[in-house]
Formats: C-alpha cells, sequence, structure tokens
C-alpha cells in the first residue's frame, strides 16, 4: 500500500473515531450531571422546561434525571455519590448530618414556608387557633417538615409536648384520618393543603407564615460539591430562572405540575398562588441560623441521636 494512501486512511479513521467519542467536559465541570427528584416540585419544571440541559451543552456536560418516590431513598442516593442533587425538605439533612450520611451538604436553598404549610382543622370544628388544640389528637408525619412546625408551634405556645396527642401518620393515612375525624387537626403542606381545603373547607388555624422560617434545601455530595461548585451553580442559577418563569405563568406551571402528579389543577393553581418563588447560594447566616434551630429542636425533642453543626455541612457554591 502507498505510503500517501495509508496516511490517508490512517487521518480519516481519527477523524471518524473523534467525531464519534463523546466531547470530553469542560474543566470544572462533570461529564454526568445526575439530578433526583421526586414529583410536583421545581425541578420538574426545570426538566419540563431543557434549560438547564441546554446552559450546560457548551460544557459538554450530560444531564440525567432520576425519579424518586419518597425522600430518604433520595438522600442516601446523595450520601451513596449514585445522585448529584437533589432536593429535600429541613429535616432530612438533619437526620443525615446526625445519622449514617455525612457525606451529604448544603449547597443552596429555596425562599421559606409562608401560607403553604400549615396546621388545618375541619370545616366543622370549633377550633379557631392552635391555642385551642390543647389536648387535642394532631397528626403529622415524624420527621417531617411539618413536624418541625408543630413543635415550634409548642415552643411558641410555650407548651410541652405532652400539651397535645401526637399522631404519627403518613400524609395519605393522615388525610383518611382526618376526614374521618380520627384526629382533630392535620399539619399538612401544599398541593395536599389546597386539595384538603378546596375538597373538604378544612381551615388553617396556624401556618408557617407565623412561626421561625423553615427552608427547603438542594443537598449534593460533598466529593462532588467541592469538585464541581460551577455545575451546581448552573444548577442553581436555572432553578431560580425556572422558579420566576413559573412565578409569572402559574397557569402553565400548574398544567405541568398537574400532569406530573395527576392532582387536579384548581389544586395546583391554589397552591402556586401563594408560593413561595426563589432559589438561592451561597448561604447568609440567618439561613444556617434557622437551619441550626431545626436541628437543636430535633435534639431537644430526641429526634436525633447527637447534636449536629450545620454550618459544618454548608458547601459555598459560587459561579
Amino acid at each position: 500500500m502507498p505510503k500517501r494512501f495509508a496516511y490517508s486512511l490512517a487521518v480519516l479513521f481519527t477523524t471518524a473515531l473523534l467525531a464519534s467519542a463523546p466531547a470530553l467536559a469542560a474543566d470544572g465541570y462533570p461529564t454526568q450531571l445526575r439530578i433526583g427528584y421526586q414529583k410536583g416540585n421545581s425541578l420538574v419544571l426545570l426538566k419540563s422546561r431543557g434549560t438547564l440541559e441546554k446552559a450546560l451543552a457548551p460544557y459538554h456536560v450530560e444531564v440525567q434525571w432520576h425519579e424518586f418516590a419518597f425522600g430518604p431513598p433520595l438522600v442516601e442516593g446523595i450520601n451513596a455519590g449514585s445522585i448529584d442533587i437533589g432536593f429535600v425538605g429541613a429535616p432530612p439533612p438533619v437526620l443525615a448530618q446526625a445519622g449514617a450520611a455525612p457525606e451529604v451538604v448544603y449547597v443552596g436553598y429555596s425562599e421559606p414556608y409562608q401560607d403553604n404549610y400549615a396546621i388545618v382543622v375541619p370545616k366543622g370544628s370549633t377550633a379557631n387557633s392552635f391555642a385551642d388544640l390543647k389536648g387535642k389528637r394532631i397528626a403529622v408525619a415524624k420527621g417531617s417538615a411539618g413536624e418541625y412546625l408543630l413543635l415550634s408551634a409548642l415552643d411558641q405556645a410555650h407548651w410541652p409536648l405532652a400539651a397535645i396527642n401526637e399522631a404519627y401518620l403518613g400524609y395519605s393515612e393522615g388525610r383518611a384520618a382526618f376526614e374521618r375525624g380520627d384526629v382533630d387537626a392535620w399539619v399538612v403542606p401544599d398541593p395536599r393543603l389546597a386539595d384538603t381545603q378546596l375538597a373538604n373547607g378544612a381551615r388553617a388555624v396556624l401556618s408557617a407564615r407565623q412561626l421561625p422560617p423553615q427552608y427547603s434545601f438542594y443537598i449534593a455530595p460533598r466529593g462532588f460539591a467541592e469538585q464541581y461548585p460551577k455545575a451546581l451553580a448552573q444548577v442553581l442559577a436555572q432553578l431560580n430562572a425556572t422558579e420566576q418563569y413559573a412565578k409569572a405563568h402559574l397557569d402553565d406551571a400548574a398544567q405541568v405540575l398537574s400532569d406530573d402528579t395527576r392532582v387536579p389543577l384548581p389544586v395546583w393553581r391554589k397552591a402556586l398562588a401563594r408560593q413561595n418563588w426563589g432559589v438561592h447560594y451561597p448561604f447568609p447566616a440567618e439561613v444556617v441560623a434557622s437551619q441550626q434551630q431545626v436541628a437543636d429542636t430535633f435534639y431537644r425533642y430526641h429526634l436525633i441521636p447527637k447534636p449536629v453543626r450545620v454550618a459544618d455541612a454548608v458547601v459555598e457554591v459560587k459561579p
């Protein structure tokens, strides 16, 4: 074979290989970004818009979406490093830090709950305030943001835990017990809150707005957060842009979430109308202090086995 022809074949073969090989990620970016999400939150809206994929395309990052039915398996995935970012309420990172998930760190946060998390009573209840629930049976999901809301309400009223009858029930069981009259009140977030208000005329006697602020968080494995802060900053920036878009287009957002969850459209419209929008990073001192109060409260009520220092699990993501 003539040398010139052989050289041409080699060049063509090398070019074909390079063209078929995946592009290497830019410096400071992973080749893949694995996002863990649950139904009915802003990550679903981000996924539906496709803007994150476009934002990361110049850096040759492949975005993968992994759905989780519940929060605990998502936290386990973060701790194991099989998921790179996820969204949870205030308690899961505290439980992780106090338990067997030391690799879970905070990288971003959402605006605090307001009227979208509340203690509700049935339509015909004589209770008009939290003070009227002394000695009553209140349904709440164990270890949830709702349990912290309930404990905060007790602290604000200067009541001991024994002042109410706490009934640990999951959301489905809690709603069934609430509708049967087996409990006097129920601690519930949107969209379930909006659903029971529209379907049953449930009334809020206390909302998160009236209590110390409680945030939700974006979490990641420590190693990933420390190695790829630029990638996480892109996710958080796109999430914030998505939330601002949703705020201005509530009907569109409600339709996406209704399709995703099969929760009726009017329920999502009511829930989103009182949503507190915004995704932020890095962490100001007041957000860390608020989450530390969650950790201290859970330790004081023996919900975690040891005290934790929230600041130790915060990684400052910067663009």
